[in-house]
């Protein structure tokens, strides 16, 4: 532990040395006498000089001397490549516009360095000189003529130099490992892997799944770890256990919910205090620290819930099983008690572990059926809960206002459900609807993760945090600008929660309510895992985490195994100890999985919405015009298919983009698209490989 926390200062010290304002380029020799390193050290020296250099933020000239890409007027990012050809290398400061003859042989995601070769305004136009290193040793596309077009159309088609030993057949789907020569001026590389015909039923959402290189089947020995594990709870498991199999308790889930994480209870205490039961599976207890549950675990970081399928974290044994706490059989947790005053206030919390037993899986719909509806027929079958069913409604109402009081910040942007049949085709798309059942479980479990990441905070303890930078303040004055140009403000000039608040407050039910939401969003920086408490900006929390979901998030169940270790007295123990060593890097791996999951989830959605149009093409539908660009507008229909109207199609106009307000304007008849405008189009094409839909105004 203490050598690689040595290796990242020194990394961090070198790193900070070459990019000072005093630096000038020198060889590695002249470093390690001007920086009077040790003999002994040289060595770690040329590894730590070496790494930075791997990773782009150094380079060597043909004299010897290390430079910085800012040295040389270059800039290192990552490549975010466009299917027309051209892309734009992403760096911590200003995006390079990187035309198609500047491209050279680099692939989307790598990390490249650029240089500059024209300034300009607002981007800067480059060439790649060099890639650092691969985004993808694989794609997943259909095999075309001797090459593979992948289903990524920012990725180029791949020459396969082992055809005939792969013996792969043209219009078949196949997997391609992409060469890492990176000299090369056409793209190569081996048919590792024939997944079956382009059009078998399934086919398209797998080759997502493995174009975003997600683990979708689980290893021998995994599955056989969870083949030894019991069907149900045994007698012995219940020594130190708080039993609580007493207490009325209810799971709150949708309908299709089948790996329940949560199941909840509450009681109404004297002088108007709450005491809210939130247990959570205890995963801990069979997934342990280094097994090889752990690892498949900790590799795939978080189940990915797609249109037609669940990819799971863990077997099925387990999350469908044995760690579900599914209705009217014991089982182990993990329980939070709470008692909450009047104001929201959590005044006393206990965390420990525990044996219950669910009385009722009861769904969202149901509940919010119950507690809206006076005459609604599922009363009759929880007759005995629905006390608590109110009071949990009152509770969460209480919280939710104790959060808003404090800043938190809510956007409701709509979400699709995605309907399809045993064959994965999809029948219907609906909006998912908010109710109050849907908050009494986000309020509930915002309590618990803030209860026991402040506990292990104060305990100053290792930790896996839940963190929200406050965004940056270059961020923000855009944002400001950008509001002004509809009137609005915002107090100070460094964000507040409060602030941010306000004006989404001001802007609801407004024609900029949509706009105006996305741009706040898009100022915020993106909520990661941490092993410090850096805050909560959106939730306004000083400690925040997540410890509820152990079934389908890593960082969940580490929680759990670090507040078993706490209990159990065996913090110190060898494994326990490792794990403690790596959190760093657990935190960067579940981040990173946590997108992969988020963008392969959201792939799958625009295929989906484009499957279900198909056979809609030249029919006409109402919708709202959701964005705005030069190049034409987005309309979204009342089921969250969205769609693009290019500007060539309108043909009355010559139509000019104001990008201050977001607005297309008719030179001539003076016409305006913008944001939230009614818009009546015709769907005029489907295209599944670009997974895009094309509209024009009716």
């Amino acid at each position: 532990m203490k050598k690689t926390k040595y290796m990242q200062d020194q990394k961090t010290k070198l790193t900070s040395f070459i990019n000072s304002k005093e630096y000038n380029a020198m060889t590695p020799e002249d470093m390690i006498f001007l920086l009077v390193v040790p003999p002994e050290d040289a060595d770690t020296f040329q590894r730590i000089l070496q790494e930075i250099i791997e990773e782009g933020g150094a380079f060597v000239t043909r004299k010897g001397r290390v430079i910085t890409p800012a040295m040389a007027d270059l800039v290192s990012g990552t490549f975010e490549h466009k299917a027309q050809g051209f892309g734009f290398v992403l760096g911590e400061g200003e995006d390079v516009f990187v035309p198609k003859t500047g491209v050279k042989n680099a692939l989307h995601g790598d990390k490249v360095l650029c240089r500059i070769t024209e300034k300009g305004d607002p981007s800067s136009v480059g060439e790649i000189v060099k890639i650092l290193s691969r985004s993808k040793k694989f794609v997943v596309g259909t095999l075309n003529d001797g090459y593979v077009i992948p289903d990524d159309r920012r990725f180029p088609k791949i020459f396969i130099d082992n055809l005939r030993e792969s013996r792969a057949k043209d219009g078949q789907k196949v997997v391609a490992e992409t060469s890492q020569n990176f000299g090369e001026k056409e793209h190569t590389g081996k048919i590792t892997e024939i997944l079956g015909n382009a059009h078998d039923i399934g086919m398209d959402v797998l080759s997502i799944v493995l174009g975003h290189e997600i683990p979708h089947e689980f290893p021998n020995n995994v599955l056989k770890a969870a083949d030894g594990l019991p069907e149900t709870v045994l007698a012995t498991d219940f020594a130190g256990r708080r039993d609580f199999r007493g207490f009325p308790t209810v799971t709150i889930d949708g309908s299709d919910t089948k790996d329940i994480d949560d199941a909840v209870s509450l009681e109404a205490l004297d002088d108007g205090l709450f005491r809210l039961y939130v247990h959570i599976a205890d995963v801990g207890h069979y997934v342990t620290v280094g097994s090889a549950l752990w690892k498949e675990a900790l590799k795939r970081g978080t189940s990915v819930y797609l249109a037609d399928r669940v990819i799971p974290m863990l077997p099925q044994k387990l999350s469908n099983g044995i760690c579900s706490l599914n209705p009217r059989v014991d089982r182990l947790a993990l329980s939070c008690v709470m008692d909450i005053n009047a104001n929201g206030v959590v005044v006393a919390h206990e965390i420990c572990e525990s044996v219950i037993h669910s009385d009722h899986a009861v769904t969202y719909d149901a509940l919010a059926d119950m507690l809206e509806n006076p005459d609604s027929p599922h009363k009759a079958q929880y007759t005995d809960f629905l006390q608590m069913f109110e009071n949990m409604a009152s509770l969460a109402k209480i919280l939710r206002e104790r959060r808003l009081r404090q800043g938190a910040m809510e956007f409701d942007f709509p979400e699709a459900k995605i309907i399809v049949d045993a064959k994965g085709r999809v029948v219907d798309i609906v909006r998912r609807h908010r109710s109050m059942a849907t908050s009494i479980i986000e309020e509930f479990m915002v309590a618990a993760n803030e209860a026991v990441s402040t506990e292990y905070h104060w305990l100053d303890m290792p930790f896996i945090y839940r963190v929200h930078e406050e965004p940056d303040r270059e961020k923000i004055e855009a944002l400001m600008t950008f509001i002004a140009n509809f009137g609005y403000s915002l107090k100070g000039s460094v964000a507040r929660t409060k602030s941010l608040q306000t004006l989404l407050a001001h802007i609801e039910n407004t024609p900029e309510a949509l706009l105006i939401s996305k741009q706040v969003l898009r100022s915020m920086k993106q909520a990661r895992y941490a092993p410090v408490a850096l805050g909560h900006f959106g939730l306004a929390k000083q400690f925040y985490s997540h410890f509820t979901s152990p079934i389908r998030r890593f960082p969940d169940l580490a929680i759990h195994s670090i507040i078993k270790a706490n209990i159990a007295g065996k913090t110190q123990a060898k494994k326990f100890a490792d794990f403690m060593a790596n959190l760093e890097q657990i935190c960067i791996s579940c981040s990173e999985n946590e997108r992969r999951a988020d963008i392969a989830q959201r792939d799958v959605e625009d295929l989906k919405k484009v499957e279900y149009m198909q056979d809609k093409v030249g029919k006409a539908y109402d919708g709202i015009i959701s964005h705005v660009t030069a190049r034409g507008f987005y309309v979204e229909l009342p089921n969250t298919v969205e769609g693009f109207v290019t500007v060539d199609s309108l043909g009355d106009d010559y139509y000019i983009f104001h990008e201050e307000h977001s607005t297309l304007m008719g030179e001539r008849l003076k016409k305006a698209y913008r944001i939230g405008d009614a818009a009546r189009i015709i769907v005029a094409k489907a295209d599944m490989e670009m997974r895009r839909l094309d509209f024009v105004l009716a």
